[in-house]
C-alpha cells in the first residue's frame, strides 16, 4: 500500500475502490490530493475547457456545434465548462505529465520536454491530429503513434469517456527512461481510469481521484479485468539495408 493511501486511511477517508495497489477516491481532487502527501509521478488529463472552446467556435460561426457528449451520450465532464488552472499541480508529487498542456501553457513554466500523441488521423479533419502533454520530467519532445479516429482505432478498448486516452499511451508515459523509476502514480482527474489501468498493467501503485461517481464505477470495472497479454505499445521498427 502506498504511504499516501495509508495516510488517508489514518484520517478516516474511505476509498471508493481499493485493490492490489490501486486506489480510487470519489470527490474533488483539490480537496483530496493535498491530504495525500503524494511523492511520485503525477500523470493526468484534466478538463481544460473544451466545452468553452466548442461554444466559442459555434458562436463565431453562427451555429451550434455538437459535442462528443451530445453525440455519444456520455455524462458531462465535470469542470470542462470553465478554464482550467493547472498551477496547483506544480506542488504535487515529484514529477508531472499533464495532457492538454497546450491549452494552458501560459500558466505553466517554460519547458523543453513535451509529449506528442500522434493519432494517425487524416490532416483534413476538423479534429486535432495530435495531442500534447506538458512535462517537467522528460527531456526533449517525444512522439507516440496510436491510431485513434472515432470507430477506427488501434486495439479493442471500449470508449467510455469523451476524452478517453488509450491505456497504451499511459503505459508509454510511465515507461520512458525518465519516468520508469516511479513506482507510485497519481491521476487527480482520473476519468474512466486509463492511467490506473496502465499502472496496474506495469505493476505500479496508483491513486486516482474523480468527481463523477459514474466514471469511478467505470474505472473500477476496467481495473477488475485481468491483463493476460500486453500488446506492444509501438510497432517494431525495421531498418532498411544500407546501399
Amino acid at each position: 500500500m502506498a504511504p499516501c493511501v495509508e495516510r488517508m486511511e489514518a484520517e478516516g477517508v474511505t476509498p471508493y475502490y481499493q485493490h492490489a495497489g490501486i486506489t480510487i477516491y470519489h470527490g474533488d481532487s483539490r480537496e483530496i490530493v493535498p491530504s495525500l502527501g503524494f511523492d511520485g509521478l503525477v500523470l493526468t488529463d484534466p478538463p481544460y475547457g473544451i466545452a468553452l472552446v466548442t461554444a466559442y467556435k459555434a458562436r463565431s460561426r453562427g451555429r451550434r456545434l455538437p459535442s462528443m457528449v451530445d453525440c455519444c451520450d456520455y455524462p458531462p465532464v465535470i469542470g470542462d465548462g470553465e478554464w482550467f488552472d493547472p498551477r496547483w499541480l506544480l506542488d504535487v508529487g515529484t514529477a508531472r505529465i499533464i495532457w492538454g498542456g497546450n491549452y494552458f501553457a501560459s500558466a505553466l513554466p517554460d519547458v523543453s520536454g513535451w509529449l506528442v500523441w500522434d493519432k494517425e488521423r487524416p490532416d483534413n479533419l476538423d479534429q486535432a491530429t495530435c495531442e500534447l502533454a506538458w512535462t517537467d520530467c522528460i527531456k526533449g519532445v517525444r512522439r507516440f503513434r496510436w491510431l485513434w479516429n472515432g470507430a477506427i482505432r488501434r486495439g479493442d478498448e471500449k470508449l467510455q469517456h469523451p476524452t478517453q486516452k488509450p491505456v497504451a499511451l499511459m503505459r508509454w508515459c510511465m515507461s520512458q527512461r525518465w519516468t520508469e523509476k516511479y513506482t507510485d502514480i497519481l491521476d487527480p482527474y482520473m476519468g474512466s481510469g486509463s492511467t490506473l489501468r496502465a499502472a496496474k498493467d506495469l505493476g505500479k501503485s496508483a491513486v486516482g481521484v474523480e468527481m463523477s461517481e459514474r466514471y469511478c464505477e467505470v474505472a473500477a470495472r476496467r481495473l477488475e479485468q485481468e491483463s493476460l497479454h500486453l500488446p506492444p505499445d509501438q510497432p517494431e521498427m525495421t531498418q532498411a539495408p544500407l546501399l
